[in-house]
């Protein structure tokens, strides 16, 4: 019993330890931005000892990498279980609609984290092994989209479109590097951005509405 009550402890302390660390990190890089922030600053903002703090993480990447992967889960998370619920309810509800809303959200995200999204982006695109499209994030937010387009597309509120196609295309455009290349070098606003995806990809596929003949 003693040994269990130990080891819970421990569980406790490093999940407080998690917790201050992250905390710490994210005040930071609000305060500094994500190229000024060190493991020194870190360990002082979290009130602990550096040895403590490398004990857990070698370097800040780790650290954001951490930070990023549990908010991602939780926006995935929550859009999964929207997605799910939207499958089996009422079919007169727009899947195109609910799509924009997702959309919106997803944007949402993206603009609230893109220090971090662009950072890790890199740290990966740095390994021979990159694959983006076969990352387990890239492949569920892949399957989230592709549930409304094709029940979009099942009850004819889309034109004649390619399914996958326009889901990758939506990949493309929700992507972190392509959002900061249009706000940071040709200086679209988040909104001027997200009303572009809108354009194309909303209302640029959905089906014209059909005309009620007149009554003779």
């Amino acid at each position: 019993m003693g040994k269990l009550d130990a080891s819970e402890e421990k569980e406790n302390r490093d999940a407080e330890y998690h917790r201050r660390i992250q905390t710490a990190a994210a005040r930071l890089l609000e305060q500094n931005g994500i190229d000024s922030v060190n493991m020194y600053q870190i360990a002082q903002e979290a009130g602990i000892g550096q040895g403590t703090l490398y004990r857990r993480y070698e370097h800040p990447g780790e650290i954001y990498s951490e930070m990023l992967r549990n908010s991602t889960e939780q926006i995935l998370g929550e859009l999964e279980a929207e997605a799910d619920q939207f499958r089996a309810a009422d079919a007169s509800a727009s899947a195109l609609d609910q799509l924009e809303h997702v959309l919106s959200r997803l944007f949402d995200y993206v603009d609230s984290q893109i220090e971090l999204l662009t950072s890790i982006s890199c740290m990966y695109a740095g390994k021979k092994n990159f694959l983006p499209h076969k990352r387990p994030i890239t492949v569920r937010l892949y399957g989230i989209l592709n549930v409304y387009l094709v029940l979009a597309a099942e009850r004819r509120e889309v034109r004649d479109i390619d399914v996958t196609l326009t889901s990758n295309f939506l990949m493309a455009v929700l992507s972190p590097e392509q959002y900061m290349y249009h706000r940071d070098s040709l200086g679209y606003t988040k909104e001027q951005y997200l009303a572009g995806i809108r354009s194309l990809y909303i209302e640029g596929i959905r089906a014209p509405k059909v005309k009620a003949e007149p009554a003779e």
